[in-house]
């Protein structure tokens, strides 16, 4: 019994990236059946994959919903673990089965339905007389963004709990085994969870903001693509776990993923935040001139995401403060 056992952090990753194969290679059938299937407009779709405003969002929404699932699915086994005090299971075959199983049938399940009800919701906002139009006196661009944010907010909770619940069936199906003693959480877990928060936050803003900027200009190329939708999330990640590494306590206590969670969280919308206000109040000094110099100026342009970075970096902090004083407290003992 004990041979098929794995140590609980094998367990947990060899569980997280199972989830992340299975849905690399769910997305992966979707789209070659649209590039391969019956359709009138196959030409022009199969040209329509070589621009970048095609494939920019969709590799950036692929990786944002990888790190969920994969994050979600690392979280629940470990969390499983935890509670039962133990490092393995007895039956582990049968574990990597039954949530597999669950997670294809889930995964299916969710995109059919999100595709209903985004076909839906777009026929209601194109045409005129809908309420966004009427409340809020949104044009079609703004409908389009309302309609993107909205989808990610019922997207990734209905991700996450569907995870949840396939790793809670498939524990029903097998045993704890091996010697007692749960997974330990470190710093280091703590500060790599909160940079991939931080990821999949950066991602799923950009893809949105990307898509309402494309509706208004199409002058841009590859170069205004790769970092918006790459290069920035990217970026930030490794700056939020570097500054997380440094700065949170040795030991974090009996915190784990939803702790390491909210603090990539804090972080990422503090900067938000804050930058939003300190953008106003600089575009509020500035004339029409400057304004349009500034549009064209590469400096403008670094120092913007300098101000930027510096700002994540704070929000690490702050909400590393926030969340692990116990763990601080803790460690000075």
């Amino acid at each position: 019994m004990t041979t098929l056992s794995r140590p609980s952090y094998s367990l947990a990753w060899r569980l997280a990236i199972a989830a992340v194969l299975l849905r690399l290679g769910y997305t992966a059938l979707v789209q070659t059946y649209t590039l391969m299937g019956p359709s009138p407009y196959l030409d022009q779709l199969r040209e329509s994959y070589s621009r970048p405003e095609m494939l920019a969002p969709l590799f950036a929404n692929l990786a944002a919903t990888l790190v969920i699932v994969g994050l979600a699915t690392w979280g629940a086994m470990r969390r499983w673990l935890a509670r039962n005090d133990t490092v393995a299971v007895n039956q582990p075959g049968r574990l990597f089965g039954t949530f597999l199983a669950l997670q294809a049938l889930y995964t299916l399940c969710l995109s059919a339905g999100l595709a209903i009800a985004q076909n839906a919701m777009l026929a209601s906002l194109i045409k005129s007389g809908s309420p966004l139009e009427q409340w809020f006196g949104l044009g079609v661009s703004g409908r389009f963004l309302a309609m993107s944010l909205l989808i990610k907010a019922v997207t990734i909770p209905l991700e996450i709990i569907g995870i949840c619940l396939a790793v809670r069936i498939a524990t029903w199906t097998v045993a704890p085994a091996g010697p007692a003693g749960g997974p330990v959480h470190t710093r280091r877990h703590a500060a790599w969870i909160a940079g991939l928060t931080v990821l999949a936050w950066q991602l799923s803003v950009s893809i949105s903001l990307g898509g309402f900027l494309q509706m208004q200009t199409l002058s841009a190329g590859w170069p205004e693509y790769a970092l918006g939708y790459w290069v920035l999330p990217a970026t930030a990640m490794v700056l939020c776990t570097l500054v997380c590494l440094n700065t949170l306590p040795r030991e974090p206590g009996r915190a784990r993923l939803g702790r390491a969670v909210a603090h990539g969280t804090i972080a990422f919308w503090f900067a938000q935040a804050l930058g939003v206000g300190l953008g106003v109040l600089a575009l509020r000094q500035m004339t029409w001139h400057q304004l349009a110099r500034a549009s064209e100026s590469s400096a403008a342009a670094g120092i913007t995401l300098l101000v930027y970075g510096g700002l994540l970096a704070l929000g690490c902090l702050i909400g590393g403060r926030l969340l692990y004083r116990r763990g601080k407290r803790e460690a000075g003992e």
